[in-house]
């Protein structure tokens, strides 16, 4: 096989045992000529055992799929390294050896249910997620600023921000106040979480925007909106198996429409939280490493900072259901209290769409539908590896419900086993609290 050349062009994507990170590697690798380099410190999985969670497809060690990518592609232009982001030294370490011309920063404790569950958990997502990014940040400045740094961010940063558009850059505001209207020039709109994970979230866009400014760095912050789907093209095929990505489907970790689709392959109700009425933005996991790719060649000036909102759909939670209900003509729709604290908002959002990623909203009802049909497919395969008890969540948003358990999951999962035994006796779409 090629080994790479110390002269390749490098990329170094941190996080790269996740989600993204792993399929991000995965698509640079095998479709440009850059040497990649994974970085991950592997607490994700210690998280998934704690959390007693499991994923859909077996997971191999960062560097048997490696192996595996090489002997498939014939390539050697990957390599994994085990980095603790908490350690300043050992990420610029990190970077003085490999001299990488672009970051992506996908190193995160990525689930706000996890951010939730106690004080222990929400102050380990601050420090891993802060700290972690901060750490980047001081070892680009002084180590070398013309690196271009891609930061993976959220768009759930908006998610209680009540407005009918969100641009990409800065702007000019004005509001009324005691009968006065005053001014706020040239700043973000303002951004309001409903959990600790998306507040962590802020705090590292907040940041971005400073160091751009004050070390004239080069960053670009990805306002990630939910991703769906299991593989790209380099992993879908049966044979291709140990190059799977991590695949969540639980309530701590999992995103909703991949729950949902696996409890549609094994005839589970889909359980939608509350009514249902707060929206989410979409992408496949197949167009966000499309537009990482388009990122990563994106020309930004020192002193920058570029927002991208990387979404392709705007889909209710109650949509997303429905839609994958009439895919399987006996599929229900439960609508379970929900343990979150969200704000479903008053107005009609658009969002503002970056130029570089315009041609991915062109045909994009036809493409979610396709890798919607992929998703099912691919999931169809494992479908003996589900647990549904892990569906169910666990985790409220109230301190007092988790504090007396009242927020009983173990009750509302029998009583959707027993609509699944008995569903003559069940009433559509139910409230079960």
């Amino acid at each position: 096989m090629k080994r790479q050349n110390q002269d390749m062009d490098t990329i170094l994507i941190l996080g790269g045992d996740g989600y993204l990170g792993w399929t991000l590697g995965l698509a640079f690798a095998n479709r440009t000529d850059k040497h990649v380099v994974l970085a991950d410190n592997m607490a994700k999985r210690k998280w998934e055992r704690q959390a007693r969670t499991k994923t859909l497809v077996p997971l191999k060690a960062p560097k048997l799929r490696i192996a595996e990518y090489e002997r498939l592609y014939n390539k050697g232009n990957m390599t994994f390294e085990k980095v603790e982001l908490m350690k300043y030294r050992q990420v610029a370490r990190l970077i003085r050896k490999y001299r990488p011309s672009v970051i992506i920063n996908a190193a995160q404790q990525p689930s706000a249910p996890f951010a939730m569950k106690s004080p222990k958990t929400s102050a380990l997502t601050f420090s891993n997620n802060i700290v972690g990014h901060l750490n980047v940040l001081w070892a680009i400045a002084q180590i070398d600023k013309s690196i271009k740094y891609i930061k993976l961010g959220s768009a759930g940063c908006y998610m209680d921000t009540d407005t009918d558009y969100l641009p990409l850059g800065k702007k000019d505001f004005s509001f009324n106040h005691h009968g006065k209207t005053y001014k706020v020039l040239n700043s973000n709109i303002p951004m309001q979480a409903t959990d600790f994970y998306h507040q962590s979230k802020i705090s590292d866009f907040l940041i971005d925007d400073l160091c751009a400014r004050i070390w004239n760095l080069k960053i670009v912050t990805v306002q990630q909106a939910t991703i769906f789907g299991a593989t790209i093209d380099e992993n879908h095929s049966p044979r291709y198996q140990d190059l799977s990505a991590r695949f969540n489907y639980d309530a701590v970790f999992g995103t909703v429409l991949n729950r949902f689709v696996c409890q549609v392959v094994i005839g589970h109700p889909l359980t939608v939280y509350g009514k249902g009425n707060q929206k989410t933005g979409l992408i496949s996991l197949s167009d966000a490493v499309k537009n990482f790719m388009q990122f990563a060649e994106m020309d930004v000036k020192p002193g920058k900072h570029v927002v991208v909102h990387n979404y392709t759909l705007r889909l209710s939670i109650a949509d997303i259901a429905q839609k994958i209900a009439t895919l399987q003509p006996n599929a229900k729709v439960y609508r379970v209290k929900n343990p979150r604290k969200e704000s479903a908002g008053t107005l009609s959002r658009t969002v503002q769409i970056h130029a570089s990623i315009k041609q991915q909203h062109t045909q994009k009802e036809q493409k979610f539908d396709e890798e919607l049909a992929k998703l099912i497919e691919f999931t169809k395969r494992y479908q003996y590896r589900i647990d549904p008890a892990i569906i169910m969540p666990k985790v409220a948003w109230t301190v007092d419900e988790n504090k007396t358990k009242r927020f009983d999951t173990q009750r509302m999962l029998k009583r959707v086993t027993r609509y699944l035994r008995y569903p003559k006796q069940a009433v559509q779409e139910p409230v079960l609290s």
